[in-house]
């Protein structure tokens, strides 16, 4: 019998934490990726399921707050489930808890499906009909409206794709793009700040060899900015994220 709540234990390695010791926000959008994908397995609507009708899953919102980053070497477990489907998105829900069942962060997403040949969008609600809703009281946190188009950016970086950037549909991962963001910035501004929560919007699929520029509006006094990644010619948007820095909190031993 499939589960309709999904735990699944992971422990924070060498590689996926940053110089303060602790785990990198993308590393833990990788976490909650591979629990959402063992349990779209366990119910009946994982990536073989999908392939056999000729479509994929695709990550296209999400949104993200974290009480507290785990440490390196920290066992956490990434708690999830699928909330509704609204419009054309399957929403998913997710916390990240300590050991000690402590709510270390918590997030919501908005997951699309596209057809295999033409990458048009379908109806998530004829693959999802088997699955039933669970009672669990969604995770608070807004992903089904569009992010408003913004001005006033300035160029922090260009990235190049690399063939380490790409997931199984050679596309970039979506965790890929959360590492740009934090590579955006000096080891200064990680030092003395921390992301506290992410909106991201996926935009535009990115293969390998492509150039994206990665900028940002001025970081406003509550720590509010807005990070865009562009193509360069035509400043065509292939990601939108709205985030939240806090003062960096001292690690606890």
């Amino acid at each position: 019998m499939s589960k309709p709540i999904w735990l699944e234990q992971f422990t924070i390695h060498t590689h996926e934490a940053d110089a303060n010791g602790l785990a990198r926000l993308d590393s833990l959008f990788s976490c909650f990726q591979e629990a959402a994908g063992h349990h779209a397995i366990d119910l009946g609507v994982g990536r073989n399921h999908l392939e056999r009708q000729g479509c994929f899953w695709v990550l296209s919102r999400c949104w993200m707050q974290i009480q507290q980053y785990p440490r390196l070497g920290q066992p956490i477990t990434v708690r999830t489930w699928p909330r509704d489907v609204v419009r054309l998105f399957a929403l998913r829900d997710v916390q990240f808890l300590s050991q000690e069942g402590e709510l270390l962060g918590s997030g919501v997403s908005a997951w699309l499906i596209l057809s295999q040949d033409k990458h048009r969008l379908m109806r998530p609600g004829p693959i999802m009909k088997d699955v039933a809703p669970t009672q669990e009281p969604p995770v608070a946190g807004d992903v089904l409206e569009k992010q408003a188009a913004v001005g006033n950016l300035s160029e922090l970086r260009r990235f190049s794709v690399r063939y380490s950037d790409l997931d199984v549909n050679r596309h970039v991962n979506n965790a890929a793009y959360v590492r740009w963001i934090l590579d955006s910035f000096n080891a200064e501004r990680h030092d003395r700040s921390e992301i506290a929560a992410i909106r991201i919007d996926y935009l535009s699929e990115t293969i390998l060899g492509e150039h994206i520029d990665v900028l940002a509006q001025d970081l406003v006094s509550d720590g509010r900015q807005v990070i865009v990644g562009v193509r360069p010619e035509g400043a065509q948007p292939v990601f939108q994220a709205a985030v939240t820095w806090r003062d960096r909190r001292p690690v606890v031993p």
